[in-house]
């Protein structure tokens, strides 16, 4: 025997009605959506920012959080750990413990992660 013949059959029309729904509307995305996406794509937010007196404290690097950090290292108040060279003034040059700015926040340095404008 085959499986058809277990199959039994539907009634004409019953699967068209069970199957062939409406569409559903699109979902709209809501304003705090719309708020956060706006916060993502600006080159520098006022939240993710490391305050001056933070960055300039004696506090090690070790205790500060990682945006932290990173945030003090790309507006210049503290010493950068890469060994990678840069382009600054014309010059190839490692920037391994200098004090330089992002290009985020008008420094020579290039911008990475698609944040500029």
């Amino acid at each position: 025997m085959r499986a058809k013949d277990f199959i039994t059959e539907h009634k004409k029309g019953v699967r068209a009605k069970k199957y062939n729904k409406k569409p559903v509307a699109p979902i709209k995305p809501s304003d705090q959506f719309e708020k956060e996406k706006a916060k993502i794509n600006t080159p520098v937010s006022e939240e993710g920012k490391a305050s001056r007196k933070l960055c300039k404290s004696t506090k090690p690097d070790s205790e500060l959080g990682a945006s932290q950090l990173s945030s003090c290292i790309s507006q210049g108040f503290r010493a950068r750990d890469t060994e990678k060279k840069f382009t600054i003034n014309r010059k190839r040059q490692k920037v391994k413990g200098k004090k330089v700015k992002g290009g985020n926040y008008g420094g020579p340095l290039p911008v990475w992660k698609g944040n500029a404008e």
